[in-house]
């Protein structure tokens, strides 16, 4: 009996590359968006760190260029809070795509796995089968050849 081959093999590997390059993707993408976390957090941080700028400003002798500039400056982290945000929510959309990628690619590389498990234990069964019926070819021979030898 010739040697077990599984006909969709290149499929299985190209399967199992796509889904590497989609847990590549799926890596960078997080890193990206934890970038922007990241960036998220120390603007806000600069918010805070003006709102407290400001009302040191309010409380104390007030300078109205100073106030107006710490307005202005608040204006433009908030902008800047609002375009993260943004780009935070566009990128949290761009990871779940990719994880669902990953998923998707993930279950059909299993799929191709069940399939190929599914046909090399039929290869064995038959395998064992065709063994044992050349074992009980033998020992009818030998058998049939013992009660000649006796005659």
């Amino acid at each position: 009996m010739r040697k077990f081959r599984f006909p969709l093999e290149k499929v299985l590997e190209v399967r199992e590359l796509r889904k590497l390059i989609a847990e590549e993707k799926l890596a960078c993408l997080l890193g990206e968006m934890y970038k922007i976390e990241k960036d998220l957090e120390n603007t806000r941080a600069v918010a805070a760190g003006n709102q407290v700028y400001l009302g040191e400003q309010i409380s104390g002798c007030l300078d109205l260029g100073k106030v107006q500039d710490a307005l202005v400056f608040r204006t433009e982290v908030n902008n800047q809070i609002s375009q993260i945000e943004d780009a935070l929510s566009k990128k949290t959309v761009e990871v779940r795509q990719a994880q669902q990628e990953v998923i998707t690619r993930n279950q059909e590389m299993k799929a191709l796995q069940r399939l190929k498990e599914k046909q090399l234990a039929n290869y064995k069964a038959l395998y064992w089968w065709e063994h044992s019926k050349q074992m009980d070819e033998l020992a009818t021979m030998r058998f049939n050849n013992r009660d000649e030898v006796r005659r």
